[in-house]
């Protein structure tokens, strides 16, 4: 049998709190040891969009489907302006 190893996946979506600022988006794969296996970042003008892309990426580097983003960092308006989440998943070595 194939040997697993267990990775991680680490996303960040953050707001540019600058009028009309766009969504920040990074998105980490590392292995058992640490080392970085993928490194994305891109902007987005809307949150939706960049969790649309978020879910799209976690399948295709992940056997998952998706990944929980929790909020956090309300605005003025009590709106999240930060969203985060990690996640563990095995692949064979």
């Amino acid at each position: 049998m194939a040997r697993k190893t267990t990775n991680s996946i680490k996303v960040e979506l953050r707001k540019n709190r600058e009028k009309g600022g766009a969504w920040l988006c990074t998105l980490r794969t590392s292995d058992e040891v640490g080392d970085i296996l993928v490194d994305l970042t891109t902007a987005w003008a809307n949150a939706s969009a960049a969790k649309r892309w978020i879910k799209s990426e976690v399948q295709r580097l992940t056997p998952r489907k998706s990944i929980k983003l929790l909020g956090s960092v309300p605005d003025e308006k009590e709106k999240p302006t930060y969203f985060y989440g990690n996640m563990s998943y095995k692949v064979d070595a």
